[in-house]
């Protein structure tokens, strides 16, 4: 019988070649997660298993971690939180065992995507754990209202998480093609032959910084290691009272550019000849 030739290390690596530059300015996904990853898929690889298995796995993974960290018992929450770290390594490998053995597929997609939406209650299950374990809180008691303040402000950074990828959903939808066409054909400056011009922006060195920071915030990677931080640093209820703060204005400056941005794509439309 003729033996499988399975992907090396390298030929692993090199299918990841076209997500480096999304990731070049992400170092928690770039030097610890997809070099686990990497591992990982080749040894899943020899296992016999295929992408959509490591996604169903994923998925039961990031189900246990988000029960635990429900629990009233304290000694399950590591545990959560050590599940949802798994679960955000494996879904590094089920992609990347797609690209390393060929078998991309709609179905492998679909499941890739749906084990992610752990990630849409993930806020409001973190305001459960700060509830049943005031111990893990810098201030347990606000306002002399107890604990019910962090469940309640768990729930509400969760609507506004979901509500920014909503707003993008959105925009993608409805406005990005047109305001695409609209800015190439009326804004030369942010064509590629005035990029040097754009740069000496004195601005444009904090723009740059920002842009890389708000990158990070946005993925799974850098709240999950700022979850271990709290979560040790007894400061649970800071991480959900920085990212309510952080998706409130992102959702409110999202909403301002996008109307900007729709109100010139209507000025255009309304411009042009019959």
């Amino acid at each position: 019988m003729t033996k499988p030739k399975y992907p090396t290390l390298r030929e692993i690596c090199n299918t990841h070649a076209s997500k480096r530059e999304y990731e070049r300015y992400l170092p928690l996904s770039r030097y610890v997660f997809r070099p686990l990853g990497f591992l990982a898929t080749w040894l899943a690889i020899r296992l016999g298993l295929t992408s959509e298995t490591v996604s169903w796995i994923s998925g039961f993974v990031a189900l246990i971690g988000c029960l635990c960290l429900m629990d009233s018992r304290e000694q399950l929450l590591l545990i959560g939180v050590s599940l949802l770290i798994l679960f955000n390594l494996l879904d590094c490998v089920d992609g990347s065992m797609a690209r390393a053995m060929k078998t991309e597929n709609p179905y492998g997609s679909f499941l890739d995507s749906v084990m992610a939406l752990v990630d849409m209650g993930l806020w409001a299950i973190i305001g459960i754990m700060a509830y049943r374990h005031p111990q893990l809180l810098y201030w347990p008691n606000p306002f002399d209202k107890g604990e019910i303040v962090w469940l309640i402000t768990g729930g509400i950074t969760c609507y506004f998480y979901n509500l920014v990828s909503y707003i993008e959903g959105a925009f993608d939808r409805l406005l990005r093609e047109g305001v695409n066409k609209l800015f190439n054909k009326s804004e030369p400056e942010i064509s590629i032959g005035n990029v040097a011009e754009n740069r000496n922006d004195s601005l444009f060195f904090i723009r740059n910084i920002i842009r890389r920071i708000n990158h990070n915030l946005r993925v799974r990677e850098t709240y999950l290691f700022l979850l271990v931080l709290a979560f040790f640093g007894r400061a649970v209820d800071l991480l959900l009272i920085f990212f309510l703060f952080y998706y409130v204005l992102h959702t409110t400056l999202l909403v301002f550019i996008y109307c900007r941005r729709g109100r010139q794509l209507r000025k255009s439309h309304l411009q042009e000849p019959l």
